[in-house]
């Protein structure tokens, strides 16, 4: 008679629930689920819509990085869904208690992300112990965020092509860099303990799961084992807290869940560009409740500078007005499809920029109460100054969407294409992206178009009255300002 013995080895994420567990930790009514596919080409994808379906974790490939949380049974409105004590948490302080936090507050140094960063030196340093407490939960974080965009090869991030998401992507890979080697300058080990990849992959991972809490009294920034695996949505399902009482991070639900249902976090009303960069994602209906989209795209408005020539809108009374607040000659203004303070921005810049001599002198007449500075002018000066500022819209909003290599029609095709652009990958999170932004720019593009044609309209009343199809901000302007 010949036995054999199978030995099973627990999935990390078992034993990540494990050990969660026998800290005090509850969670009776969530499981973890995979989402990983082999048609998919992003990891760690926190998208409304992310399936409800995928596999326990703890069946799922070793390797899977796309999670969500759902729940095992039906969960009644305001229930405590999910504890996690004190001890569980990773807090900046912590990371201010390491040699390499000590040695970033005894030199003083003017880091990017402090807050990041002082959660990402206890990160880095404490991952290296085999025999650390936080073992389990090191083992059961992303391995690669190759749906961050600062993890993009060339091809992809050739995607974004005429999009100011570049630049900020840039700025992000060298902000980065430039706190490594500051560290690095009064703590030399940093270097031996981790290579610049290893560091932006702990800015990530940072930067896409901390949560700011006010723990007995006093802020801070934390990293919160299973409470970071919750995927967005809008509008909220769910609120967290800590909650002193309890010495916990607890999350409550807001609504009944039904059984099965994947359970959500709200990160907040964002625009795409903020959760692509920092989360790896892009929302693609991403609405809110009451209609507004928070997607914004950054339009340039620039004053070029000349003392003398022919050109009547350039003088250096102009200059002075433009940079009276210590702004610089070129400005972007990020601007969504609203009547918000930076429309009103945007607009009075316009109207700065198109202003002739007689129209400064009846702004700058006005005192510096009323137009503080070139941001200030928030109604139009005349009929003639409000048409060159809407044409300098125009060319603006047009030299923008000439920059991208596909249109919003063609964009919109390939995103409802089967099979062309697969869910969550880069190439579809990048096509969402631009498109959001050629959005906004049509937007303001039409809002230019209206303005124009009423201001050489006798009935400009009735043209407004028969506005109901148009936006409600372009309407609210040509009320306010056409109308004005």
């Amino acid at each position: 008679t010949t036995t054999t013995t199978t030995t099973t080895t627990k999935s990390k994420y078992a034993v990540f629930e494990e050990w969660l567990l026998a800290n005090g930790a509850t969670f009776p009514h969530l499981e973890l689920r995979s989402y990983d596919s082999s048609d998919s080409t992003s990891k760690e994808s926190k998208d409304p819509s992310t399936p409800d379906e995928g596999l326990p974790c703890e069946d799922a490939p070793d390797d899977s990085e796309m999670r969500g949380v759902h729940a095992n049974r039906p969960i009644a409105a305001h229930s405590q869904i999910l504890t996690i004590p004190r001890r569980l948490l990773i807090t900046v302080e912590m990371g201010k208690a390491t040699p390499l936090g000590s040695a970033i507050l005894r030199h003083g140094l003017d880091l990017d992300a402090p807050k990041h960063v002082f959660l990402m030196v206890f990160l880095l340093q404490d991952r290296v112990k085999e025999d650390s407490f936080f073992r389990p939960y090191y083992d059961v974080l992303p391995r690669t965020l190759s749906n961050m965009p600062i993890f993009w090869t060339d091809e992809e991030l050739s995607m974004l092509e005429g999009s100011h998401l570049l630049s900020q992507i840039a700025d992000r890979k060298r902000a980065i860099s430039e706190d490594y080697e500051l560290i690095c300058s009064v703590a030399p080990s940093l270097r031996t303990l981790a290579t610049l990849a290893d560091f932006m992959w702990a800015r990530m991972c940072v930067c896409s799961r901390n949560f700011g809490l006010l723990v007995n009294g006093v802020r801070t920034s934390a990293l919160v084992p299973h409470a970071d695996m919750l995927n967005h949505l809008r509008p909220r399902e769910t609120k967290w807290t800590f909650d002193n009482d309890q010495q916990a991070f607890t999350i409550t639900s807001l609504r009944p869940l039904a059984a099965g249902s994947q359970i959500y976090d709200s990160y907040g009303q964002k625009c795409n560009h903020r959760f692509l960069l920092n989360y790896g994602f892009a929302v693609e209906d991403n609405v809110e409740a009451d209609g507004f989209c928070p997607n914004e795209v950054p339009i340039v408005v620039a004053l070029t500078q000349q003392e003398s020539g022919s050109d009547p809108l350039r003088f250096p009374e102009k200059t002075s007005f433009w940079t009276r607040d210590g702004s610089p000659l070129v400005r972007r203004v990020r601007v969504c499809a609203s009547n918000n303070d930076n429309t009103k921005s945007l607009l009075s810049l316009l109207r700065v920029l198109a202003a002739t001599r007689d129209d400064l002198a009846a702004v700058t007449k006005a005192g510096p109460y009323m137009y503080r500075s070139a941001r200030d002018v928030r109604f139009g000066l005349n009929v003639d100054n409000e048409a060159r500022a809407l044409d300098a819209l125009a060319e603006a909003c047009d030299a923008q969407l000439r920059a991208y290599p596909t249109t919003a029609e063609e964009d919109r095709r390939a995103l409802g294409t089967p099979g062309l652009l697969q869910p969550y990958s880069n190439a579809r999170n990048a096509r969402v992206q631009v498109l959001g932004e050629k959005v906004v720019l049509g937007h303001f593009a039409e809002l230019a178009e209206c303005g124009r044609a009423l201001l050489k309209s006798e009935a400009w009343e009735e043209e407004i009255e028969k506005m109901d199809g148009r936006h409600h901000a372009i309407v609210q302007y040509c009320k306010d300002v056409v109308g004005g």
